[in-house]
């Protein structure tokens, strides 16, 4: 999970410092990220779902940890695909990243 946490840490961090360079860019029709807040929830939540994703191949974390992991994964990819407000998916994957 500390491992989980971490990526999904960093994962925040680079979107959250990257957005004002981005919407710079955005406006230069370069960026490709969405206008409208949905579609921003929509694309932190895949990318963030992707960078989760790769922890799960981590070699020295725990089988029970990478088994959480793959659980909270498999959960968020789950709602995003029933249609669920990207946004709660997006604040329930912070909340994962935060909690401890």
């Amino acid at each position: 999970m500390k491992v989980l946490l971490r990526y999904i840490s960093v994962a925040i961090f680079s979107v959250f410092f990257s957005l004002p360079p981005t919407a710079w860019a955005q406006s230069s029709g370069s960026a490709g990220i969405p206008d409208d807040e949905a579609g921003r929830c929509k694309y932190g939540a895949v990318h963030m779902i992707e960078f989760a994703k790769q922890s799960l191949s981590e070699p020295t974390s725990r089988p029970e940890r990478i088994e959480k992991r793959r659980k909270l994964v498999e959960g968020w990819s789950s709602r995003m695909e029933k249609g669920e407000d990207p946004c709660l998916v997006y604040m329930d994957i912070q909340k994962a990243a935060t909690t401890f």
